[in-house]
């Protein structure tokens, strides 16, 4: 694969990225407009949060329809431990985020004498933004590993394949 098609490639997987994450910053932008992206990104997420489980789901099905019990076996607590893994990892993580704070925001009155400290970048995190924080961490561990076999395919010289990975995952 020459770099004039690599580069290319790289370009059609960075585009939404390269103009979304502009236009979200924009102050300007109208609420319905910053509504109606918000609303078409959380669809999205929702069909790939479908997607996702279906193709988890479906061997189990497969082997549950087939009376294959030993199969059943094999990949249910599999699928409910990948499934807890995964999402007890972002529960975890939501809580080492929570605990960086050294006292909890108290209102007002009497001062702790933490509060006087300089904090880290996420101790002043509030919650929104954490959430953000997780999101986008998410995202960016998704699309590493999207990228790697985006790029297994062009190094196997499968010009074809990236396209496709790259128009199926963009």
């Amino acid at each position: 694969m020459s770099t004039t098609q690599t580069l290319i490639l790289g370009a059609i997987a960075g585009a939404t990225i390269f103009l979304g994450l502009p236009l979200g910053r924009v102050g300007t932008t109208s609420p319905a407009m910053r509504t109606g992206l918000t609303a078409f990104a959380t669809g999205i997420l929702i069909f790939l949060l479908w997607d996702v489980l279906g193709h988890g789901v479906e061997p189990v099905e497969t082997a549950v329809s087939g009376h294959n019990w030993s199969r059943v076996a094999e990949l249910a607590p599999l699928l409910a431990g990948g499934l807890a893994v995964g999402l007890m990892s972002l529960v975890y993580y939501d809580r080492w985020m929570t605990n960086k704070r050294a006292t909890p925001l108290v209102g007002p009155g009497a001062a702790a004498v933490d509060e006087f400290t300089s904090r880290s970048w996420i101790e002043r995190l509030t919650p929104g933004r954490r959430l953000a924080l997780l999101i986008a961490t998410g995202i960016g561990l998704h699309n590493f590993g999207e990228g790697l076999a985006i790029g297994q395919a062009a190094a196997a010289d499968e010009v074809s394949l990236a396209l496709v990975l790259i128009i199926g995952f963009a």
